[in-house]
């Protein structure tokens, strides 16, 4: 097995563990599965030592998520304001931009940033970026296996199989290597509960999220002989289905599982004048450097952004971008 690059950096995360008491951990807008494990399985593991954890991530989450261990640890703005941390954890995080001011790179507060987005701005006092590794919480999973392996208890080890299951999109996805297979192996040995993650995060589908379904995939249009598929979700679809835009998760895999689909764009309305907007990419080409155009960013074939324009507008813009990339 390969030497782990990051020892050095572990150790001096566990010096500010065993020096400070009180932590604040932070990940990325609309948090993902990766996210929310990355947050739980910290926090988690910062309480059984009988320290406190604060988890915040801006935007909106599937209430899936709430039945977690340690999911009670995830706090409003307002709650975490008024949390006096010592410490700063930013997961999955690459910029800090989207921390509703929590993040101050400079300030007293030391700051670790783990993260697997190429697009990172290392931003941290301690950075501990790996873009090849399939998730945030693989980074975590190697961090708690080098300084405190037997302190990854059972509630952990499934925070930190959930990141690995959605971050691969259940094994299926290139990223899924190796390492990540040996890993989801050990964490199921450590007591992670495979079976109900599987379950109820990849297998299962609330009933308005197939109600929403239909609508998207009738947005959905193919542009330069197929090569861009662009689907949309507009409020006026919410509020006909009774959904909400977590329901809309995965949604836009379906346009990159088209034939002869090489580019991919989700565009979800958030007001009149706002659109949040994810892409994706099954060939060579670099949605993140698209992304990045906008100020947001991501992975080589997965990003996301925000544009301050109607959903019509956003789309021209991502359309016009897409195609500058074929």
């Amino acid at each position: 097995m390969a030497k782990e690059p990051f020892v050095s950096h572990f150790e001096k995360v566990i010096d500010l563990v065993d020096r400070h008491e009180r932590f604040l951990i932070i990940g990325h807008v609309d948090p993902d599965g990766d996210c929310i494990g990355s947050m739980l399985s910290l926090a988690l593991f910062l309480g059984a030592r009988g320290l406190e954890a604060a988890c915040f991530a801006p935007g909106d989450r599937s209430d899936l998520f709430s039945k977690l261990p340690g999911a009670q640890t995830i706090c409003s703005l307002d709650e975490v304001s008024k949390f006096d941390h010592e410490v700063i954890f930013a997961v999955d995080l690459p910029t800090v931009e989207r921390s509703e001011g929590l993040l101050k790179p400079g300030s007293d507060i030391p700051i670790v940033n783990i993260d697997h987005h190429p697009s990172n701005h290392r931003f941290g006092t301690i950075n501990i970026v790996d873009e090849y590794a399939a998730a945030t919480t693989m980074l975590i999973f190697r961090f708690l296996s080098a300084m405190a392996e037997d302190e990854i208890t059972p509630d952990i080890a499934t925070c930190l199989y959930l990141g690995i299951l959605m971050d691969t999109g259940g094994f299926r996805f290139q990223n899924t290597d190796a390492e990540t297979m040996r890993a989801a192996g050990r964490l199921i040995e450590l007591g992670a509960d495979s079976y109900t993650l599987t379950h109820d995060f990849i297998y299962m589908r609330k009933y308005t999220t197939l109600k929403l379904l239909a609508p998207v995939l009738e947005s959905l249009e193919l542009y330069d002989g197929g090569r861009i598929a662009i689907m949309k979700i507009t409020n006026e679809m919410l509020e006909k289905t009774g959904a909400t835009f977590e329901d809309s998760e995965g949604f836009v895999d379906y346009g990159a599982a088209i034939d002869d689909v090489e580019l991919v764009a989700l565009l979800r309305e958030i007001s009149q004048d706002r659109t949040r907007v994810s892409l994706r990419s099954r060939d060579d080409h670099d949605v993140a450097s698209l992304a990045c155009r906008f100020g947001g960013g991501g992975h080589k074939k997965a990003a996301g952004l925000t544009i301050d324009s109607s959903i019509s507008v956003a789309e021209e813009k991502i359309l016009s971008g897409l195609r500058s990339l074929l």
